[in-house]
């Protein structure tokens, strides 16, 4: 416990860091001012939506069994369950890459056919942060969590290409469109999959679809918060949004290829690798996602 004294001289050090920080904060409302003319109304409208989720491991996970036993489970908002399987830390990394491929080597599931497209057959190659586990090296279970998101990942893909929509259609998934697990540029090739299939829902059956990644954090809200809020960005009395810049978000992440869309990659930069259209911040009552 901080006694009286103390908390008095820590009171007075914050201080003098806020004084002394204050061209920060001016740096951020400046930043962010241009964005106040572009924030829009949220018009109401009706339509068929889906939400997609992996559950998190967190609530998964069995406490007290010495095997770590972890859940992979992914449903949407109609409850439908498109993957149940319980994974353990050395669970066989080779054995569960064939899992996803009949004895014909074609596809049995979602990630089986996610991997045929991007032409590879085991999860070594999808992703980096997965490793042969098949020797008596010491072994992290966080593969396990890089695992429930190249399913959650593979799922999407699988509905967007093949699921029959009755109407036009807006699809929602838990999180920002990006990821950093996929080898190379195999996400820049899935979110061109991703374009595809959009494009020949429209073609063969006249069915709009439309992808929206939502997070209630991110590190571009966080830094600039305050600043919005000191310059009435988003501060309406009704649903709105606005489009966050490439600008801003690279100011905001450590790495900037983790900001840098395809939009910046025709501009003649480094190739997109990680980000899934664009960043808006939306208002729908007192919060911003």
């Amino acid at each position: 416990m901080i006694d009286p004294e103390s908390q008095r001289a820590l009171r007075q050090q914050i201080v003098e860091r806020m004084v002394a920080d204050r061209v920060v904060l001016d740096k951020l409302r400046e930043e962010i001012r241009p964005l106040r003319n572009g924030v829009r109304l949220i018009q109401p409208r009706t339509t068929t939506s889906i939400s997609l989720v992996a559950t998190d491991g967190g609530n998964n996970s069995l406490q007290f069994d010495p095997f770590l036993m972890q859940i992979v489970r992914v449903v949407d908002s109609s409850n439908n369950e498109y993957c149940l399987e319980a994974v353990t830390p050395t669970t066989s990394v080779a054995s569960l890459s064939a899992k996803q491929f009949d004895e014909n080597g074609h596809p049995r599931t979602a990630l089986g056919e996610l991997m045929t497209y991007l032409g590879i057959n085991h999860l070594q190659a999808l992703s980096p942060m997965i490793r042969s586990n098949d020797d008596d090296r010491p072994i992290s279970p966080g593969w396990i969590q890089v695992y429930r998101e190249l399913v959650e990942w593979a799922i999407l893909f699988h509905i967007l290409r093949e699921k029959d929509f009755g109407t036009n259609t807006l699809i929602i998934f838990d999180g920002l469109l990006r990821s950093k697990v996929f080898a190379e540029d195999l996400f820049n090739k899935y979110l061109a999959g991703i374009q595809e299939g959009v494009e020949t829902q429209w073609k063969k059956h006249r069915r709009k679809l439309y992808l929206a990644g939502v997070a209630k954090h991110s590190k571009v809200l966080a830094r600039y918060r305050l600043a919005m809020m000191l310059e009435e960005i988003l501060t309406t009395d009704f649903p709105a949004y606005v489009e966050i810049p490439r600008e801003i978000e690279e100011k905001s992440y450590l790495w900037s290829e983790y900001a840098r869309g395809t939009d910046r990659e025709r501009e003649g930069g480094e190739m997109n690798k990680y980000v899934g259209g664009k960043m808006f911040f939306v208002k729908f009552g007192s919060v911003y996602y």
